[in-house]
């Protein structure tokens, strides 16, 4: 991704509130100094936008049958690549259907087909590869994930050992750094962020 851009959206992104610094619980329980929550972008046109086209020119072949979102977060960003570039859409389920045709995967497919999936951000992997067991049980062909953002936690690594690669338009510590040198966060902050990274590896 071009440097200029990244930088500029990631400034974006820290002034509508999609990154906060400070102390946040995650679902895991665990503390954080820093919180993504690409789920705002969906009222800001451009940054939502920005952020579509980066994940598309993240993808190393643009040549599959479907992309698909992890269920709920990404949803927006694969809806978003789908309509812009013309692609099919695929949603797997979080939770099984127990009413009507009662599917795991929603969307129109074969076994043998394509999906790169999309996620917005990336801690462990767990939800990556929840996803990616239901569409293989489905015989569809998981072998590459977009996100937005890295945490640098571990996914990487898991979702390899899967024969699954880990594509991502930032890692944190990059996005921190673009922040910092826009003047938006300090050095201390960037530094504690690191810590913990690196103390919170799954």
């Amino acid at each position: 991704m071009e440097h200029n851009s990244r930088s500029e959206l990631l400034r974006r992104l820290f002034e509508i509130d999609a990154i906060q610094e400070g102390e946040f619980k995650l679902a895991s329980g665990l503390m954080s100094p820093v919180y993504i929550d690409l789920r705002r972008i969906i009222s800001f046109p451009d940054v939502y936008q920005h952020v579509v086209d980066l994940l598309w020119h993240e993808m190393e072949s643009n040549e599959v049958d479907h992309v698909g979102g992890v269920p709920y977060a990404a949803l927006p960003l694969a809806s978003g690549i789908a309509l812009l570039y013309q692609k099919s859409m695929l949603m797997p389920r979080k939770e099984l259907k127990d009413h009507g045709a009662a599917r795991t995967i929603e969307g129109v497919y074969k076994a043998g087909d394509t999906v790169v999936l999309v996620e917005d951000v990336v801690t462990s992997g767990a939800s990556i590869l929840r996803a990616i067991d239901a569409l293989e049980k489905e015989g569809l062909i998981v072998k590459e994930v977009v996100v937005f953002m890295d945490r640098e936690q571990g996914a990487a690594q898991k979702l390899k050992e899967r024969g699954v690669t880990l594509r991502s338009v930032c890692t944190l510590t990059q996005a921190m750094d673009a922040l910092r040198d826009a003047g938006k966060v300090d050095q201390d902050a960037v530094a504690r962020i690191a810590a913990f990274i690196q103390e919170h590896q799954f």
